[in-house]
């Protein structure tokens, strides 16, 4: 998955709700590519584009479980406060 392909703001807001100004897209981006996994990254924009479950779980080679603890783990990561204060402008 390409930066571009990222939805970042939908998944920093589908965590985070509205707390702010948000930084760019691209920063956004950058930001969630250094604190996530490439997994974790393709399970959020699957799950905010509202891709189908069964898709996201074969785009991931996973069951439907290991895809939810994917899931789970990435948004307690985004919600680490030493991660999503840079989200946010100041």
């Amino acid at each position: 998955m390409k930066l571009k392909e990222l939805e970042a703001t939908k998944i920093v807001l589908m965590v985070m709700s509205d707390r702010g100004t948000l930084k760019s897209e691209d920063e956004l981006a950058a930001i969630l590519k250094k604190r996530l996994t490439k997994k974790e990254r393709q399970a959020l924009n699957a799950k905010v584009a509202g891709v189908d479950i069964s898709e996201t779980m074969a785009l991931l080679n996973a069951d439907e479980a290991r895809c939810k603890a994917i899931i789970d783990g990435a948004i307690k990561k985004i919600k680490n406060v030493t991660v999503h204060g840079g989200f946010y402008t100041n």
